[in-house]
């Protein structure tokens, strides 16, 4: 029978876990101050324009650089930015992600208020709490966005084929007075073209045409 091959210790074989865990936070928050430290040079870049000192970058914008260079979309940075900006201590606490979930569904002047409701649950239970938990609590802080209501067709509708029916009867009573108005052009052609004959029969009678005398 072959003799199995002895596994060499690992890495971390001889470190507890809690140890460990100790480890990866201190790692995890050093990520996060790094990451806070790349979007301070990344808003240099972005005010100052030096971007376009990258030869390939000389015509591009911002947005197009930072998302071709470091795969970032705009509407990421903005809320990183600004929740490394406006709640630093969070952020390097929960990360940028979290910070920045909280402000844009709670709004920044809810951010105290679920950052705190969250350090308190995790005092009460003694443990960190689950993404799960966190979530609830966000979500009971979210703001409530006017639901956009759906247009009502058949009113809509209705509404159009009155303001048709309405159109139609005025456009009919329209053309009903202008063809009374015709009729009545004629008739006051007819009689003017009477008047006026009349008249130069009454004119022949009183002022006869004079023949010239024959000598």
């Amino acid at each position: 029978m072959e003799k199995q091959e002895e596994k060499e210790p690992g890495k971390y074989d001889g470190i507890t876990i809690s140890e460990l865990e100790g480890k990866i936070e201190k790692l995890h928050i050093l990520s996060r101050e790094h990451q806070k430290e790349m979007y301070e040079c990344l808003e240099y870049l972005r005010m100052t324009g030096r971007y376009k000192e990258n030869p390939r970058y000389k015509k591009s914008s911002f947005w197009m650089y930072l998302e071709d260079r470091f795969t970032i979309r705009e509407g990421s940075y903005r809320g990183n930015v600004r929740a490394f900006t406006k709640f630093p201590k969070y952020t390097l606490e929960y990360g940028v992600g979290m910070v920045s979930k909280i402000d844009r569904l709670c709004g920044g002047m809810k951010v105290d208020k679920v950052i705190s409701e969250i350090q308190q649950e995790a005092t009460s239970h003694k443990t960190p709490l689950s993404r799960d938990k966190m979530e609830s609590i966000i979500q009971k802080y979210r703001s409530v966005k006017n639901k956009k209501e759906k247009p009502d067709w058949k009113t809509m509708y209705e509404h159009e084929k009155a303001a048709h029916e309405t159109t139609k009867e005025a456009l009919r009573f329209a053309m009903k007075k202008i063809k009374e108005l015709n009729e009545q052009i004629e008739k006051l052609k007819v009689t003017a073209h009477t008047v006026t004959s009349i008249k130069r029969i009454f004119d022949k009678e009183k002022y006869p045409i004079q023949h010239p005398s024959t000598v």
